[in-house]
């Protein structure tokens, strides 16, 4: 009976050991024979990602295609299914064993198979069981926003409405059990969540990362604790696993084109990667360059698509490594350093330059002594760039909902703009502290044409502002457009050509305190000249 029981055990190990499968990104040759086409985008987009590369001139291209679905049709006849699929890059996440690489390799429409990392995916597991404690810290988000001046954005009535942000992380603990986070969870702004690891919807996992990465964002309770951006709408996705393989670049860039089909404004990431647990897949410093790493790459191409990206620099000031990790050595990317309540960097925070010799981090925020929501529901205290990181998120979320106009890389550069020391940064806090109110006079600099006209009182208080035109500009007649932040036209008159009496007063009456566009177009005139009223 022993030797009978022996041999079974035996025989399990050898199944177990001729099955174990690992997972492998499988890289396709072309997109030939595609059922989709660039001219009818609407069959694998969104109308508000279409809508996001119209209002940024932004082509659809072949990338913007999904995988052909013949390929993946193959690989399923061999055995081979694929969890995850990605356009960008052209391929599919998969499990097999090592045995079915030369199989898969020699198929004439594979580019090539990379190993990513062992084992199956792994299993998703429950969210904690620890009990929501009542808030009492009063205001715990008052610093950290008024450094940035993110509490006049809101007194300004620029909370995020409209816009959308996606935070990626590793997962968000009872998130739902969070009082401050209800009013986001009952108004349905979580507009998606996915879990890249697992390959489930569960994103309420044992990892808190990302529950205190999103408080900082989206928590909403008056007088306790009030997020960077707390009416905005969000995409929740799980991409960090427990260990360190490079299938979690493949996640993100997984989440980030789930997230830009679905029409996401900005991506917040709190995550950077250097080392792994196996040291072939590891970077150098020199792979810092913008150009190297697999997330780093993802993030330069979402930043083509109109997508504002925004990543802290990472928490090795201290370490061996000292420097960025990626993505955020990607030019395309605000890399986010942190600083402690005086404004000095905080001793953990990375460093730049990149490889390259760019500035690097561009901008920092409150980093040490960060105010966190934790799963327990309780306010803390913490520290780390996956802190500053997302209160500059919330920045430049309100920032771009109250300058609609910009794209994403011309709003990433108001932000560098806006900060203290942008006439001598270093790679300390890259080009310092942004602010509001800087930011908001460098987007009000008169352009050339909008410099003939003025506009008067602006700001005001009045429910009337006034355009001045040079004499003989209405040498044609013009179209005169009052446009709010979210760019709905709101009135709309005709100024017939007029070499005389060339001052026009716009009704602001029915208006609430804002910020606002007046567009002036005619068929030799086309300009627009921002105003607010307060």
């Amino acid at each position: 009976m022993k030797i009978k029981a022996s041999l079974v055990v035996l025989f399990i190990i050898i199944g177990f050991r001729l099955s174990a499968q690992n997972r492998y990104m499988v890289f396709f040759t072309d997109k030939s024979n595609s059922s989709y086409s660039v001219n009818a985008p609407s069959a694998f987009l969104s109308q508000r990602a279409i809508e996001r590369r119209q209002k940024q001139n932004i082509p659809i291209l072949e990338n913007d295609l999904p995988v052909n679905q013949s390929y993946i049709d193959a690989l399923n006849n061999l055995g081979i299914e694929a969890i995850h699929r990605s356009k960008w890059f052209n391929g599919v996440l998969v499990e097999m064993q090592p045995a079915s690489i030369n199989l898969v390799q020699a198929l004439t429409f594979v580019e090539r198979v990379e190993y990513v990392a062992p084992g199956q995916i792994p299993a998703g597991n429950a969210g904690g069981s620890e009990n929501n404690s009542k808030l009492d810290n009063g205001g715990a988000t008052d610093f950290q926003n008024s450094m940035l001046g993110i509490d006049q954005m809101h007194n300004e009535g620029f909370e995020g409405q409209g816009m959308l942000i996606g935070v990626f992380d590793g997962g968000f603990q009872n998130m739902s059990q969070i009082g401050a986070l209800q009013p986001l969870i009952t108004s349905n702004r979580i507009l998606a969540q996915k879990n890249y690891v697992t390959n489930s919807t569960n994103i309420e996992n044992t990892e808190s990362h990302g529950t205190r990465v999103l408080s900082i964002l989206a928590a909403d309770q008056p007088n306790v604790y009030v997020g960077a951006a707390p009416a905005a709408s969000y995409i929740l996705c799980v991409t960090e696993a427990s260990g360190e393989y490079r299938v979690e670049e493949y996640n993100w860039l997984f989440a980030a084109e789930m997230a830009d089909s679905t029409g996401i404004d900005i991506i917040n990431t709190s995550l950077g990667y250097s080392v792994f647990d196996d040291a072939t897949m590891s970077y150098t410093y020199s792979d810092m360059d913008g150009q190297t790493a697999v997330i780093t790459k993802a993030s330069n191409i979402a930043a083509t698509k109109g997508i504002a990206l925004i990543n802290s620099a990472g928490n090795e000031g201290s370490k061996v490594w000292r420097f960025i990790t990626a993505p955020s050595d990607s030019e395309n990317v605000l890399s986010v350093g942190a600083v402690d309540a005086s404004g000095f960097r905080a001793g953990f925070s990375s460093f730049g330059p990149s490889a390259d010799n760019r500035i690097k981090p561009d901008v920092s925020a409150l980093g040490q002594g960060t105010a966190v929501i934790t799963a327990s529901g309780n306010i803390a205290f913490q520290n780390g760039t996956s802190f500053s990181g997302p209160v500059l998120a919330g920045f430049a979320t309100c920032l771009w909902q109250a300058f609609p106009d910009l794209n994403n890389l011309e709003l990433l550069n108001l932000i560098r703009q806006s900060a203290h020391q942008f006439d001598n940064p270093d790679n300390e806090l890259g080009y310092g502290i942004p602010n509001y109110r800087r930011a908001y006079e460098l987007a009000f600099m008169p352009e050339p044409l909008e410099n003939e006209v003025l506009a008067y009182p602006n700001p005001t208080s009045d429910n009337f502002i006034n355009l001045v035109f040079p004499d003989g500009f209405l040498s044609e007649s013009v179209e005169v457009s009052l446009i709010d932040v979210n760019g709905r036209q709101l009135n709309s008159f005709k100024i017939e050509s007029q070499l005389s009496n060339s001052r026009i007063q716009i009704d602001l009456t029915n208006r609430i305190a804002g910020i606002y566009i007046l567009k002036i177009e005619g068929q030799r005139t086309s300009f627009k000249k921002k105003i607010i009223k307060y």
